[in-house]
């Protein structure tokens, strides 16, 4: 995320909770606010998914498979062993009959298919075909550069969330997402505002007052869908964000006003090798010392379960 010198430090999220609403009428005059604090702080509404959510052991994987792939076939058993999975949001029939195979193994096991939320992107699916539609809502300096972000050879552009065009593609690329497949909320990767969106740090922080009122719409939209940000500001309307491949403090993990119930903070721990157990077992107790679920894995193509998790499973009686 953005860096913020020592006299942001302290109030720089309070900053932005407070200047969203006073700037929401100056960003999109003539649409939707964003309701009260009240419709945010509340209990995501369809309780049965709720409680699912607060009584299953506290472990996820990551499984951005591709199922006729080579070496990434016949994964089925493992990830059903999950209770909550991330999953591609392809909806071509082999990712269909894919995740189909995953749930009759596994009945109650939670799905979260994965969208990008502020990049362009050339993975495939229904929510990221909407947002290929959106041509005009590029972040671009005030000399005419258009800043990317990746790897030299994939460089991708990054929307500018005060955009309308941006504000409607993104919900509807999450409502084509959610349509496609009976998954029980989604995974937001990107979900920020990357350092590089723009030279002025004042530009910056409308962009992320503009990503906030399109999650509050997000989940006015959606009240009964678990929603996680790749992210590591506590957006309010999320369930909880994803911490992946950083080291963490409590403060992190922790719940703030703005997040949903059920809470659903996830840790991941990307791995050297497929048996550090080392690393697993010490992640893993921060984590669930932070109220985290946790997932270990090397690459996101190949699913790992490891003795320990057995461990996690057994304690809890109603899984």
């Amino acid at each position: 995320m953005l860096p913020v010198d020592s006299r942001f430090k302290i109030n720089r999220r309070a900053f932005i909770s407070y200047c969203m609403l006073s700037l929401c009428g100056l960003l999109f005059p003539g649409r939707t606010g964003f309701g009260s604090k009240r419709n945010l702080n509340q209990q995501i509404t369809d309780e049965q998914l709720s409680n699912r959510i607060t009584s299953i052991p506290p472990l996820f994987c990551t499984a951005y498979i591709t199922p006729d792939a080579p070496g990434q076939e016949g994964q089925e058993s493992l990830v059903a062993k999950y209770p909550l999975a991330l999953v591609p949001q392809d909806h071509r029939m082999h990712f269909r009959k894919w995740r189909d195979r995953v749930k009759r193994i596994h009945p109650e096991i939670v799905l979260l298919g994965y969208q990008i939320v502020i990049e362009e992107t050339t993975v495939p699916g229904p929510g990221h075909d909407e947002l290929r539609k959106i041509v005009n809502s590029w972040a671009t300096y005030p000399n005419g550069f258009v800043p990317t972000v990746g790897p030299l050879s994939k460089r991708r552009r990054i929307f500018d969330p005060r955009t309308e065009e941006w504000q409607e593609g993104f919900l509807t690329a999450c409502q084509a997402t959610l349509a496609s497949y009976p998954y029980e909320g989604l995974f937001l990767d990107q979900c920020t505002i990357f350092r590089k969106s723009h030279p002025s740090r004042q530009e910056k922080v409308k962009m992320e007052v503009a990503l906030q009122k399109a999650l509050v719409e997000l989940r006015k939209e959606f009240p009964n869908k678990l929603f996680v940000g790749n992210c590591r500001d506590n957006w309010q309307g999320l369930n909880g964000e994803m911490v992946e491949g950083r080291k963490a403090s409590p403060e992190e993990l922790r719940r703030i006003s703005g997040h949903i119930l059920p809470k659903l903070d996830l840790f991941a721990s990307r791995l050297m090798h497929d048996n550090d157990i080392a690393t697993v077992k010490r992640d893993m107790t921060f984590a669930h010392a932070n109220h985290a679920f946790y997932g270990a894995s090397v690459d996101y193509q190949h699913v790992l379960w490891f003795d320990i998790f057995d461990e996690v499973v057994d304690k809890n009686k109603r899984y």
